[in-house]
């Protein structure tokens, strides 16, 4: 009986040792594609640091968190640039918008507290950004300082919203923050 349970201990660690070495090679096996590899991220601070030209026709690319979205023309981009703007209005105590405003910036322009945003799809969060302003669900920090508090509070046409960055503006709205 001892010959049988050392020949089934054996046949055990044999059996692991075989999976696990399958468990490794395997997917490298299905894994390994011939492909070309992909294009690398290009690091930007404006919208204009990542234009493309796609057959022989500049396209706009935006420029987020100093990444452009879209690095190569077989790329597609959540946040396509459109010619007509939505506009609408952003208060936050003490901030000007336009103050704000960097010409490079395609995506979004600032005229006082109005914001056109050529991309319909784009949250909040991505638009303040252009402003050098972050907006999340429990702080606002913009020059340096951060405000954070339970006092954060964000209106959207005199109605409270949770949403805050990642509320999509629609045309018309009024956006309030206060902190």
């Amino acid at each position: 009986m001892a010959k049988t349970e050392k020949l089934f201990g054996k046949v055990v660690i044999i059996i692991f040792l075989v999976m696990l070495v399958l468990g490794f090679v395997v997917p490298a096996i299905l894994n390994n594609s011939s492909s070309e590899p992909g294009v690398e991220p290009r690091i930007c601070t404006t919208d204009a640091d990542c234009y493309l030209f796609c057959d022989d026709k500049p396209v706009n690319v935006i420029c987020l968190q100093n990444l452009c979205l879209v690095n190569s023309c077989e790329e597609k981009s959540y946040y396509d640039y459109n010619q007509n703007p939505i506009s609408f209005t952003v208060n936050i105590e003490n901030v000007t918008l336009e103050e704000r405003n960097n010409e490079r910036d395609v995506f979004v322009k600032f005229k006082g507290d109005e914001v056109q945003s050529f991309s319909p799809k784009l949250p909040l969060y991505y638009i303040l950004e252009k402003a050098n302003i972050i907006l999340d669900t429990q702080c606002l920090t913009f020059d340096k300082k951060q405000y954070c508090s339970s006092d954060l509070l964000m209106a959207v046409n005199g109605t409270t919203s949770t949403a805050f960055g990642n509320y999509i503006p629609q045309q018309g709205d009024v956006i309030a923050i206060d902190y």
